[in-house]
């Protein structure tokens, strides 16, 4: 690998979630930032978003240096008016916003010319597509003034077909940039696994053809630009060997980089510190189950094991089918065995969401009330029970009780409604009778009953931290967890398994994710901490019945042994560390200067 001396003059790295959370890549662009800033030291390195409202908590205008102010101008004149400023995170890199709406009224030339160049059959794509065509061609329209105005050796780095028009738009244009084009899921991919079918089986077939897949699939605008991208760049890389093994099959170029997407390891909270988070949160989990199900029926909390799964609302492709089929498995079971131990399995689940649901609201706040109460009143009861026992009378005597506290505790109890089953979701949800979870565990049959081993608490939308009821970010709600449960059967990389795991919580994952395959790969002997399960030529039923088997031997295992796991967990995930995964994305930048003989 070449030295720092010998690389680019400025990286500009694109995407779509630059200063706009989506999803994955979005921590993979702002917790890569330090290390791409030491690694470009004494360079330019610039990230490229788009200008849209939700970008104001994170981006922060700022002055523009002196020698971008006539780049900014030319893109102004060329009707890509733009923002300079910073991304607020760790290292705070420079970001230049467009704003690309001047460019939907030439959606459909900009159609035309890549269809005239490229082969993009785009004639039918809808504003999904129109977004980011006009959003990344901007970025590319941007990049081109810059390299004409600062010669020199310029790299634009473009992530998923998104942001790949830039690399479109400045190979069109002969501009003098080398150019990085990242795949970190094929379109086609996620398509056809979504659509129940074995991806993994499909592309090994020798009569595959990938395009005519995608025309029977309607994902053929997305797969064009894709597979166009990949063709184009100097150097194409992706994020896991899974998907390198993917892409190799559907866009039709092997990569030349597997660049695995890490975390600032140093940014986390050590094992002893997630401990103690972990107590706090654990217990306001166990609160918020306690509201919602003890009403009809309670139950042992300190013999109750919580298990959490996260992402994209995707049934198959994140396992979330099989879980639910495995959870009613270990239900049946547990009931049959008359067991007293419990599993509250907790869906955080990005999706759109309403407010609270009445009855939830009332048994949050009833319960709210109560804990208030005992938490105003506790110091002189307890005071009274110290004297009461002092005085060789037994605690709990008409002079405490009868005080009014207890009574008026019972009442704000007997407010809540009781139904006969605990709510799942907690928030209105549109057109929730066919709502895939709810649908999922009504057919399973769980339905939160008194008699119900397994309840089901489903938290929609992102875990922003106003959610209404825990109202935590992610990362704090997750430590509360005993086990994260991620079996996908679709996964390019997995960030959901590696936070948790980074996170002390023990993890079950599968080899259909990039993390589960390296994390297998990687493991010294004695870390079991991240549970790697088949499913890769696995059937679903087959899968299903060994994840129930893997459930029950999880939450047979005591206190001081999932302490040990989840150890193990965070050890296996600390080597996920951006500064051993740096090199990677050098390697690739390096292999595009060299096909553009820079």
């Amino acid at each position: 690998m070449a030295d720092a001396q010998s690389r680019a003059d400025a990286v500009f790295e694109i995407s779509w979630e630059v200063c706009n959370k989506v999803g994955g890549i979005h921590t993979v662009l702002r917790s890569k930032v330090p290390a791409m800033l030491n690694a470009y030291a004494g360079k330019r390195y610039i990230l490229i978003g788009p200008w849209n409202a939700r970008a104001g908590g994170e981006f922060e205008e700022r002055p523009t240096p002196a020698d971008m102010i006539s780049v900014l101008d030319a893109a102004r004149n060329a009707g890509i008016p733009a923002v300079y400023g910073v991304w607020r995170v760790a290292g705070e890199p420079s970001v230049i916003l467009v704003d690309f709406r001047s460019l939907f009224a030439r959606a459909n030339d900009l159609k035309r010319r890549y269809w005239e160049r490229f082969g993009i059959d785009a004639l039918g794509a809808r504003y999904d597509y129109d977004e980011p065509l006009c959003f990344a061609t901007a970025a590319g329209i941007f990049i081109e003034q810059y390299a004409q105005q600062h010669p020199g050796r310029i790299i634009a780095h473009a992530h998923e077909w998104m942001a790949g028009f830039a690399i479109l738009h400045l190979r069109a244009a002969n501009a003098n940039v080398a150019t990085v084009f990242t795949t970190h899921a094929t379109i086609l991919g996620r398509s056809i696994m979504g659509s129940g079918q074995d991806l993994y089986a499909l592309i090994d077939l020798p009569g595959f053809d990938a395009r005519a897949h995608a025309y029977r699939l309607g994902v053929q605008e997305k797969h064009l630009t894709e597979t166009a991208c990949a063709k184009e760049a100097d150097a194409f890389t992706t994020v896991s060997d899974i998907t390198a093994r993917e892409a190799t099959r559907i866009l039709e170029r092997v990569p030349d980089e597997v660049t695995y997407n890490g975390f600032h390891v140093d940014r986390f909270p050590t094992f002893e510190e997630t401990s103690v988070r972990h107590e706090a949160t654990r217990d306001l989990l166990r609160d918020l189950t306690a509201a919602m199900c003890f009403p009809e029926a309670p139950f042992d909390l300190e013999n109750t094991v919580l298990i959490v799964t996260s992402g994209r609302y995707e049934m198959r492709n994140k396992g979330l089918d099989v879980i639910i089929r495995a959870l009613a498995q270990i239900n049946e079971r547990l009931r049959k065995e008359g067991s007293k131990r419990t599993i509250v399995m907790l869906f955080f689940v990005i999706r759109d969401r309403g407010p609270l649901r009445q009855d939830v609201l009332e048994r949050w706040s009833a319960y709210q009330r109560i804990r208030s109460a005992v938490d105003w009143e506790g110091k002189r009861i307890l005071r009274r029970v110290a004297l009461d026992l002092f005085a060789g009378k037994t605690p709990g005597g008409d002079d405490l009780f009868t005080s009014g506290i207890i009574e008026g505790l019972r009442e704000s109890a007997a407010e809540v409604t009781h139904s006969g089953q605990a709510p799942i979701a907690t928030h209105h949800i549109t057109d929730e009778t066919h709502d895939p979870i709810l649908v999922a565990c009504k057919a399973a049959g769980l339905h939160n009953g008194a008699e119900d081993r397994v309840k089901v608490l489903f938290l929609p939308g992102m875990f922003d931290g106003a959610d209404g009821l825990l109202n935590l970010p992610y990362y704090d709600a997750l430590v509360g967890a005993h086990l994260g449960l991620f079996p996908s059967a679709y996964e390019p990389w997995g960030y959901t398994p590696l936070e948790s795991a980074i996170l002390g919580v023990p993890t079950i994952t599968t080899d259909a994710a990039g993390f589960g395959q390296y994390a297998r790969a990687t493991a010294a002997q004695h870390d079991t901490g991240v549970i790697v399960l088949p499913r890769l030529g696995v059937g679903d039923d087959a899968f299903t019945r060994h994840l129930a088997e893997s459930l029950l031997w999880f939450i047979g295992l005591d206190h001081a042994e999932r302490v040990t796991h989840g150890f193990s967990a965070k050890r296996i995930a600390e080597s996920c560390n951006w500064t051993y995964f740096i090199p990677r994305y050098l390697r690739a930048h390096e292999c595009a200067l060299a096909k553009r003989g820079r």
